[in-house]
């Protein structure tokens, strides 16, 4: 039994023992090769924040001359209904205007 618990605080130990050098020998520090890597990648990031918002601008500005060109065509389609509707009524196009002689000056 004494042999047991012995060999058992000994195994808990080196458990302890080899963990802390591990531990130990892991140290937090950020190397040069990492915070140039970093800094490459902030550098992206802020040019691809940049890209995304020349990129969100030009929608807009898309996005405002497409609704004009729809107005434009709405335009277009009323005036080109109001055409057919009239010659439709081809000879009679204004039926509330009568052509009056032209009146000759007296002098």
């Amino acid at each position: 039994m004494r042999i047991k618990s012995l060999f058992t605080g000994a195994g808990v130990c080196s458990v302890i023992l080899l963990s802390s050098f591990f531990l130990s020998n892991c140290t937090p520090k950020v190397t040069e090769e990492q915070l140039a890597k970093l800094k490459e990648l902030r550098e992206k990031e802020r040019s691809l924040t940049q890209q995304i918002s020349v990129k969100q601008g030009e929608i807009g500005k898309l996005e405002k001359e497409l609704n004009s060109r729809k107005s434009e065509a709405d335009n277009c389609g009323k005036e080109r209904d109001f055409v057919k509707q009239k010659l439709a009524q081809w000879p009679n196009i204004w039926p509330d205007y009568t052509p009056s002689a032209p009146e000759t000056e007296v002098k």
